[in-house]
């Protein structure tokens, strides 16, 4: 093996500690315009509306989720057999939120109680009334 061939060594022609944009701290930097556009679908569910919970079933009760499958693909079916994907794209989640609302129900509000003191709690209430009757 013999040696390489070296290339004669040329000087750079851009500067290393030189950039060729302007960086000033002047220039705005950040984005025209950060707010979302507003679409027509959002409209169709505002926030204020919610859907009600659905009371759904244990996931061990094979039987009733087979016959909402079945259910769910009869109406699918029915309503939506040659329309547009994009119609059945639309209107997909609100058929099968309407079928599980009809056979489950939707969950019912359920009041909080307060929270019951523990047996430490109640024994540091009572010393604290023996203390006071003490003075």
């Amino acid at each position: 093996m013999g040696c390489l061939c070296m290339s004669p060594q040329q000087q750079r022609t851009a500067i290393a500690d030189k950039t060729l944009e302007n960086q000033s701290q002047v220039q705005n930097h950040s984005v025209e315009e950060i707010q979302a556009e507003h679409r027509d679908d959002v409209a169709r569910h505002p926030s204020s509306d919610k859907r009600h919970k659905i009371n759904f079933p244990p996931a061990s009760s094979v039987k009733q989720w087979e016959d909402l499958d079945s259910k769910i693909v009869l109406k699918i079916d029915s309503l939506l057999g040659k329309s547009t994907l994009e119609n059945k794209l639309a209107t997909f989640g609100d058929i099968v939120y309407q079928i599980c609302l009809d056979t489950f129900g939707a969950k019912q509000h359920q009041t909080k109680c307060p929270p019951q003191r523990s047996r430490r709690q109640l024994e540091m209430d009572t010393l604290r009334k023996q203390k006071r009757k003490l003075k």
